[in-house]
C-alpha cells in the first residue's frame, strides 16, 4: 500500500514534512500532525501556485467515454504501484484544475477541508468539507482548481482489492456493496457515482483521519488496521446515506429526492412518471429534470434499476427460477429482461447467480 501526494512526482519534500516532526525512531502521527502534513505545500503545488508548473495532461491518450472525449489515466503512469499494491492514497494537488478524464480504478474522495467543484458524467456538483464521493470506473469527471484551504484526499482502489474477505465484512445488500459488485463486472454499465452527505457524521471523519494516519505513518499491524478502517469508513457511509434518506422522508430536507426514490422502491411494478409526479404535486417534466440532476439517471432508468436490483438480490438469495423472478419484479417479456440484466450486470441471470454463489460472502 502506498501513500501518493502528486500526479507528477513523489519528491522527498512530503517525507521531509514527516521527518521534521520527530528526530529519531518511528514517527507517531496524531491529528495535529496530520493536519500540518496535509496543509503543507508540496514542491509541485508551489509551482502551480506561482504559475511556473503544470501537468502535461495533453500527453495522456484521448479515449471516448459515452459522448465525451476524455484523457485516460492508468495507474502505472500516475503512481508507482506493483501487482500487490491495490490500494493507494493521494492528496489532490491544489492550484491546478484536472480536465475531463477517466480511469479503470474506483475513486473515493474525502473532503478534509474546504470544498471542491467537480463535473461527473456532465453533472456539476460540489464536494464540501466532511463529504465523500464514490466514483465508479470509466466515469468522465473533472475537478476545478483547489484553493489553499481546499484539501481533498483520494483513495484509488483497483477492482482486485475487493476479494471474498472484503465482502464477508460488509453487508451484501447495502448501496455500497451493490456499487462495488457492479464495478467488478467488466461488461456492466459504469456510470455510477454516489455523493454522501456525511458532513455531520461523527464517525466518518474519525475513521477517515485514523485511516490517513495509518497510511502515512504505518504501525506494526498496519495492513490489518487499514483493512478494518476501510470497512468502518464504508459502514459509516452506509449509515450516513440511510439516515439522510430517513431525514428526507420526515421532510427535514425538502430539496432531497429521497421520498421520490422511496416511492419508486415501493411502487416499481406499476408506477409511471405521471403517477409519481402527481403523488408529489410535481410537473412530470420538472420531475424528470430533478431526477437527472440529482442522480444522473432518467426516471425510466431508476425504475429499471430498482427492478433489476431486486431481481439480482433474489437470484443471490433464493433458488427461484429466472422466469418467476422476472415476472415478480414486473417483467413480462423475458427477452427484454435478459437484455436489461446483461446490460446492467455484464452477464446473464444464470451466470450472475453462479458467479455470486461461488463467492464466499454470498450468504450474508
Amino acid at each position: 500500500m502506498t501513500a501518493v501526494f502528486d500526479f507528477i512526482d513523489q519528491t522527498s519534500d512530503e517525507l521531509n514534512i514527516l521527518s521534521s516532526i520527530k528526530s529519531t525512531g518511528r514517527i507517531t502521527m496524531d491529528m495535529l500532525t496530520l493536519d500540518k502534513f496535509l496543509r503543507k505545500e508540496t514542491q509541485s503545488e508551489k509551482k502551480y501556485k506561482t504559475g511556473r508548473g503544470f501537468y502535461p495532461y495533453e500527453k495522456l491518450p484521448l479515449v471516448k467515454r459515452g459522448k465525451n472525449l476524455v484523457r485516460l489515466m492508468v495507474v502505472d503512469s500516475i503512481i508507482n504501484t506493483t501487482s500487490n499494491n491495490l490500494l493507494n492514497v493521494k492528496k489532490q494537488s491544489r492550484y491546478q484544475s484536472i480536465p475531463m478524464h477517466a480511469h479503470d480504478w474506483i475513486e473515493i474522495n474525502y473532503m478534509y477541508s474546504g470544498c471542491c467543484p467537480q463535473i461527473i458524467n456532465d453533472i456539476p456538483c460540489i464536494l464540501r468539507k466532511g463529504q465523500v464521493m464514490l466514483i465508479d470506473t470509466d466515469i468522465p469527471h473533472s475537478t476545478a482548481a483547489l484553493g489553499e484551504d481546499d484539501i481533498m484526499v483520494s483513495m484509488l482502489i483497483e477492482k482486485e482489492y475487493f476479494n471474498s474477505n472484503f465482502f464477508n465484512r460488509l453487508s451484501c445488500d447495502s448501496i455500497i456493496s451493490s456499487f462495488f459488485i457492479n464495478s467488478m463486472q467488466e461488461n456492466a454499465r459504469h456510470d455510477n457515482y454516489i455523493l454522501f452527505h456525511s458532513e455531520n457524521s461523527r464517525t466518518v471523519p474519525l475513521y477517515f483521519n485514523e485511516f490517513l494516519c495509518e497510511m502515512f505513518d504505518p504501525s506494526i499491524n498496519s495492513e490489518d488496521m487499514i483493512q478494518s478502517l476501510i470497512i468502518l469508513i464504508l459502514c459509516s457511509l452506509i449509515n450516513s446515506y440511510e439516515e439522510d434518506q430517513e431525514r428526507t422522508e420526515l421532510g427535514i430536507n425538502q430539496n432531497s429526492i429521497g421520498p421520490i426514490l422511496r416511492y419508486i422502491e415501493r411502487n416499481y411494478k406499476d408506477c409511471s412518471l405521471e403517477s409519481t409526479a402527481a403523488s408529489f404535486n410535481m410537473n412530470p417534466n420538472y420531475l424528470t429534470t430533478l431526477l437527472k440532476q440529482r442522480t444522473g439517471h432518467s426516471y425510466k432508468d431508476l425504475v429499471q434499476q430498482q427492478r433489476l436490483q431486486l431481481a439480482a438480490q433474489t437470484l443471490r438469495n433464493t433458488d427461484r427460477s429466472v422466469t418467476e423472478i422476472a415476472n415478480n419484479v414486473g417483467y413480462e417479456n423475458m427477452s427484454f429482461f435478459y437484455k436489461k440484466f446483461k446490460t446492467s450486470y455484464g452477464c446473464s441471470p444464470k451466470e450472475y447467480r453462479d458467479l455470486y454463489r461461488n463467492h464466499p460472502g454470498r450468504n450474508q
